[in-house]
């Protein structure tokens, strides 16, 4: 039997991660097909026997990232990103504050001339390994699955700046040296990523909205005729709930005593109380307005209509319209072609260059990697289609799929 589920995927940035996890999960036997979206950083995999979550998460695993298949009641994604958010914030800050100085040593006269490469070389290497060593970890992920990424692009523009001015420094050769390159640039990618990240989280907002409609407590009444406040993630079906005026309904059920009105316009638009009684069909989420009534609990968890709602919002999220497509396919040959203009610069500005050639073809080679990464490309697309598919969903449309 064919299953579709949708997991996250923690450690994605940009379209070429979203792309490389795609070719490796299409490999494993029984995969049917795969959509990874780099901005909801979620992957919606159709697969059946003998592929499971498990060799999914290992086949993953080799490409440098990780699909989180534990699934549990409490976010363990929104856990992950909240702290992946505050570290970026901290390395910035600290790039930040050492790239300040390195500029200040670059170009004033501050620290003796004999001491100033090493000075530099010193304060430059932990932003180009701490603070960017995200960008080396993707590039070596790449290099191991002979693919090409944005992380590839930073790693090879500041790396090279940095080991070509670092052999100028430990040497003591008679050369200028680019610290201040790989510094800067390293600390600004790194805030860009930063920005990124919150913007992701804003993109998801109606996700949050919709479960923010959900009730917290639910009142089980147990045989003993008890009445016990309980989290909703506790209730089963067959339990019998309380609910009193004012409150909303926990999950989806049927009236087996009382009476009310019910505002169910989060599900149909209407603002107009529906009448309630023995019998009759209540909607977890929807506000009951007067009297009290007991029901049994039909369906919780994730099974209930408002659940459905947002696993639907999910899947639309994840799911590629056209234009994606062919932006990811266009980004995808993106960065090799990057790559090769860069190394034609390298060579041109080295033999037909002014002097120092050496400098003029680094600067220009580190120019095109870091200015020509394509992450906007890939990230407008999906970033739009998240927005419009959360803000339809806050007033009531319901969007399947993105293509028709």
């Amino acid at each position: 039997m064919v299953k579709k589920e949708n997991f996250s995927v923690q450690g994605m940035h940009c379209v070429s991660c979203a792309i490389t996890i795609e070719q490796a999960l299409k490999k494993v036997p029984g995969v049917k097909n795969v959509s990874v979206n780099s901005v909801s950083e979620k992957a919606a995999i159709e697969y059946e026997e003998p592929a499971t979550p498990e060799l999914m998460e290992v086949a993953v695993a080799k490409t440098g990232y990780k699909l989180i298949v534990t699934a549990g009641e409490h976010d363990h994604h929104k856990m992950l990103k909240e702290a992946e958010i505050a570290l970026l914030k901290k390395k910035f800050i600290i790039g930040a504050v050492l790239s300040v100085l390195v500029m200040l040593f670059s170009f004033t006269a501050i620290i003796p001339e004999s001491w100033r490469y090493l000075t530099l070389l010193v304060l430059t290497a932990p932003i180009e390994f701490w603070v960017g060593r995200q960008f080396w970890r993707g590039a070596w992920f790449g290099l191991k699955n002979l693919t090409a990424n944005m992380d590839t692009l930073v790693a090879l523009g500041t790396g090279a700046a940095f080991i070509y001015s670092a052999i100028i420094a430990i040497f003591r050769l008679p050369f200028e040296v680019y610290f201040d390159v790989a510094a800067v640039v390293t600390t600004l990618v790194l805030l860009g990523k930063y920005l990124e990240a919150k913007a992701k989280g804003s993109a998801s907002e109606a996700i949050k909205k919709l479960l923010r409609l959900q009730a917290k407590t639910a009142h089980v009444i147990h045989e003993n005729g008890k009445e016990m406040e309980m989290p909703i993630e506790d209730v089963k079906v067959g339990d019998i709930i309380l609910v009193k005026p004012g409150e909303k309904v926990p999950v989806d059920g049927v009236i087996i005593e009382g009476a009310s009105a019910i505002d169910e316009s989060m599900v149909t638009g209407e603002s107009m109380p529906v009448d309630k009684k023995a019998g009759d069909a209540v909607i977890g989420a929807t506000i009951n307005k007067m009297g009290a009534f007991k029901f049994k609990a039909t369906k919780v968890g994730k099974e209930t209509f408002l659940a459905r709602i947002i696993k639907l919002v999910e899947e639309a999220q994840s799911s590629k319209a056209p234009i994606q497509k062919l932006a990811d396919q266009i980004t995808g040959y993106f960065v090799p072609v990057v790559l090769a203009i860069s190394v034609g610069s390298f060579v041109v500005w080295f033999i037909y260059g002014a002097a120092p050639s050496l400098s003029f073809a680094l600067v220009n080679a580190v120019a095109v990697l870091v200015v020509a990464c394509p992450c906007a490309l890939g990230l407008a697309t999906p970033t739009s289609i998240m927005v419009g598919t959360g803000k339809a969903a806050e007033r009531g449309i319901i969007i399947k799929e993105q293509e028709l």
